[in-house]
């Protein structure tokens, strides 16, 4: 059965797919015949997310992995979200109808592959700045001498004043960075999984005030020294990648400079003291999972937690 009978009639064409030999084929392991109660379930599954696709106008064949991601965001009739568990199950029953269907790449295989990549850390391995260290970070301004050296600075900006990943700030391009800062005196980072890991979901997030000027002058000087390509931190004047072994390196250098003493130092230290301090100031949930590039809310817990034990005293100082 080609695709374009699951965007005719999904409910229809999974049915057939559920009760073929296919079906059992696609599973990651042998597996007894299917049950009546099982059947049922999958049915029921499948039955709430074709009733999504409806509702939004959509087909099998037009969707991306963040739509899948979309899906799962929605609440059921009580207002709840799905359970992680739920969900994964839901991705996985919708990968084995991409595999049938011969779907490549397949959007569910990516979908779980995002989710995994924004499953929250422990609580105890979540280690971020408070506001007062973030502050050390940025007010220590390091001897620029050489393009190397404000290279770093402004990436390492990137990271504590706008959230993003180790991986985003690598693959960061010139084009997603706006030109000019907003009426907030924000300035705008458009990321795409373009140059990023596999995983990276498409966002936006905001550059604080008093990181634009630097992050606006390294982008100034990266123009005027010609260097090729569009990575906004490039590795050497041949526009190559940079290894995210100096990222860590060099972001483990700022905060010593600054005089910040945390355990597990690295990039993603900066990005969750840009979570916390954010949160801490009142920035809504939902927009903060945003502007992070979460896949989903429950993602968002760790930083949550985080953010509740400064506020009781209990984080980093």
């Amino acid at each position: 059965m080609n695709i374009s009978a699951w965007d005719r009639n999904p409910v229809i064409a999974f049915d057939e797919f559920l009760h073929s030999a296919a079906f059992a084929q696609t599973a990651k392991r042998a597996a007894p015949p299917l049950s009546t109660a099982s059947a049922e379930v999958y049915t029921f599954m499948f039955g709430r997310f074709a009733k999504w696709l409806r509702a939004h106008g959509r087909t099998m064949s037009g969707l991306q992995p963040g739509d899948l991601l979309e899906f799962l965001a929605t609440r059921d009739a009580r207002g709840r979200p799905l359970h992680s568990k739920i969900a994964y199950r839901y991705l996985r029953l919708l990968e084995r109808c991409y595999e049938h269907i011969g779907r490549l790449p397949n959007p569910a295989s990516a979908a779980i592959a995002m989710m995994a990549a924004d499953r929250p850390v422990r609580d105890r391995e979540m280690v971020a700045l408070s506001p007062v260290q973030a502050g050390q970070v940025v007010a220590t301004k390091p001897e620029l001498k050489s393009w190397k050296r404000q290279r770093d600075r402004a990436m390492q900006l990137v990271m504590l004043c706008a959230g993003l990943r180790v991986a985003e700030a690598i693959g960061l391009l010139t084009g997603e960075v706006a030109s000019a800062p907003e009426e907030d005196g924000t300035l705008r980072i458009t990321l795409t999984p373009t140059a990023k890991q596999p995983t990276s979901y498409p966002h936006e997030t905001f550059l604080q005030p008093h990181a634009v000027a630097e992050v606006l002058d390294w982008l100034a000087t990266r123009e005027r020294l010609g260097i090729p390509g569009n990575l906004a931190f490039p590795a050497d004047p041949e526009g190559g990648r940079l290894h995210k072994s100096t990222v860590y390196r060099q972001a483990r250098s700022a905060l010593t400079e600054a005089g910040v003493a945390i355990p597990h130092v690295g990039g993603r230290t900066l990005r969750n003291g840009f979570a916390v301090v954010e949160l801490n100031a009142g920035t809504p949930e939902e927009a903060m999972r945003k502007r992070l590039g979460l896949a989903r809310a429950p993602a968002l817990d760790a930083y949550l937690s985080a953010a509740r034990r400064q506020r009781e005293g209990k984080g980093s100082s």
